[in-house]
């Protein structure tokens, strides 16, 4: 009797297993790079360490991408808000405490604040944050031996992914270090949240 329930148990444990949907094939980076170039509504949580020659800082960092709309807030080390950045198609504000900015006066506040005169490219950054290339331009990528980003060159900086987590189905950046000239920027990544 023992038996014939354990090979039931067995049977419906093996029919249950085969509905579960198949593994993120590993082998297929370019399917899986262009499914992720489509994954335009997510939101990360973590901390951002920023240095530019013998200057820096470090704090939180929020980063909510739905479609063509960007919400990204900065805050300080003891977790007040230091800076939101809003972006909206090629419209560009920052606000702080004591002022607001718009477009090119934005830019160059961040340019400003970041350092190194440098700004960020927001446009490109969403897409290196999930781990792959903007669709538009042109880069150069290094696949590591899990078939994952390794290293991307794209729009004189480069990207490299230290850790990635998994998210439902999808594996995402967990560590990433950014660099362009005189500028590094290390993200640390303890949430990601995407739609059900």
């Amino acid at each position: 009797m023992i038996s014939r329930v354990a090979a039931v148990a067995i049977l419906l444990l093996a029919s249950g297993c085969a509905t579960l949907p198949p593994p993120e094939r590993t082998d297929d980076w370019p399917v899986r790079r262009a499914g992720l170039q489509q994954l335009d509504h997510w939101t990360l949580d973590g901390r951002i360490a920023v240095a530019a020659g013998e200057d820096g800082f470090s704090g939180g960092f929020e980063w909510a991408q739905r479609g063509t709309i960007a919400d990204i807030e900065l805050s300080g080390p003891m977790g007040g808000a230091a800076m939101q950045i809003h972006v909206e198609g090629d419209q560009l504000v920052v606000s702080t405490s004591r002022d607001t900015y718009a477009n090119e006066d934005a830019r160059q506040f961040i340019a400003d604040h970041v350092g190194a005169g440098q700004s960020l490219p927001v446009a490109a950054m969403r897409y290196w944050l999930i781990g792959v290339p903007a669709p538009a331009g042109p880069h150069q990528e290094t696949l590591g031996e899990d078939r994952r980003l390794a290293s991307l060159s794209q729009s004189g900086w480069l990207v490299r992914y230290a850790r990635y987590q998994s998210v439902g189905s999808l594996a995402l950046p967990a560590r990433m270090e950014l660099t362009t000239a005189g500028l590094r920027l290390r993200v640390a990544v303890s949430g990601w949240r995407l739609p059900p």
